[in-house]
């Protein structure tokens, strides 16, 4: 009788349901040895509505040998589906992320340990994006700190041109919505002779000052084509209890321009401070004032810092080294069981 192949369901979010047989790059070692892939892109939805995409799934995720996906409440859902239908499946997230500020957990202890047994009981290697975000989701999930990889997040900068309207002065850019501090952020602006630009998921709840506007949901080519006319983008959170801003940090040392970043430690696995950004303690309005005054008074030193970052980006934070990293530890995982925590090469990005 013939041999079935192993399967490996490989889940993301997109703007659109689309299905093939591709392997993603991280899992072309797994199409050389043998196995089929099923490549699934949801639709990106609140997560009720993708527990319903997620449940038309289950004969598959039942029937698989590995099931990868990424993002924080896909795999809350993926884990379900595995605990639910007996699945023997491993499970492996390649990016443990929260790209909101809603988690599942709750005041109640009992009910936590409910909801980390169904949700996240069935994590086998989960990677994250910052070294302090493994230890956040082990201590709010109860996932094995064992189980935990950290991979920089990195991609290669879109050659869409973009169209954006740059203000006439001088401007700074808070782009974003996971955790951002936009108020920080517009208060040290009040005063500057310099310009603010916040793109943003959804409207800020109170008023912006006189020299801030505010973009909402404009195209990706358009956020990058910001950035690149800013003397500094700028990444401001409220707390340090999760990992934010990567996507956008990377996107501006890609972009050759310097930063002011909130000194927190899911930021500072990505940069130098003071050679590729300025880091500020968080909520501080005259150390981000300060900051912003510095860069408006030496554009000579923000475009060294933005060239350094640059090149710093092209050596560690690509697509390239991170498919190349990611396909590493999955194999390693996959061929011992053991997680690397870290590669040493990689000590002095982060």
């Amino acid at each position: 009788m013939r041999e079935r192949k192993k399967r490996v369901i490989s889940l993301s979010v997109s703007d659109s349901y689309r299905e093939s047989g591709r392997f993603p790059d991280c899992l072309q070692f797994l199409e050389e040895r043998g196995y089929e892939c099923q490549d699934i892109q949801l639709k990106w939805a609140h997560p009720a509505k993708r527990l319903l995409q997620i449940a038309r799934l289950a004969p598959r995720l039942w029937g698989a040998d590995l099931v990868v996906n990424t993002e924080y409440f896909s795999t809350a859902l993926v884990s379900a589906g595995l605990r639910l239908t007996g699945s023997r499946a491993r499970h492996v997230v390649l990016g443990l992320n929260i790209s909101g500020n809603r988690t599942l957990s709750t005041r109640s202890k009992p009910l936590n340990r409910a909801i980390n047994w169904l949700f996240f009981g069935r994590v086998d290697m989960a990677v994250v994006a910052s070294k302090p975000e493994a230890d956040i989701f082990s201590r709010i999930h109860d996932i094995p700190r064992d189980r935990f990889a950290f991979v920089h997040w990195a991609y290669d900068l879109p050659q869409d041109p973009g169209h954006f309207s740059r203000p006439e002065r001088p401007y700074f850019c808070l782009i974003g919505r996971n955790n951002r501090d936009q108020r920080t952020f517009c208060a040290a602006l009040e005063g500057l002779e310099a310009e603010g630009v916040i793109i943003s998921h959804s409207p800020p709840d109170f008023t912006l000052p006189a020299n801030v506007r505010n973009h909402v949901e404009i195209p990706f080519a358009d956020c990058i084509d910001c950035i690149r006319g800013s003397v500094a983008n700028v990444i401001l959170v409220r707390d340090a209890d999760r990992g934010a801003g990567h996507i956008t940090l990377v996107t501006a040392m890609h972009c050759a321009r310097p930063q002011i970043i909130s000194r927190v430690e899911t930021a500072l696995d990505y940069f130098v401070p003071d050679e590729h950004a300025l880091a500020v303690p968080l909520a501080d309005v005259p150390a981000v004032r300060e900051a912003m005054q510095r860069l408006l008074d030496d554009p000579a030193l923000a475009d060294r810092m933005g060239k350094a970052a640059a090149e710093y980006a092209a050596q560690w934070l690509t697509h390239a080294r991170r498919t190349a990293v990611l396909q590493d530890r999955i194999r390693i995982w996959h061929d011992t069981g053991r997680v690397e925590w870290n590669e040493a090469s990689a000590a002095t990005a982060g």
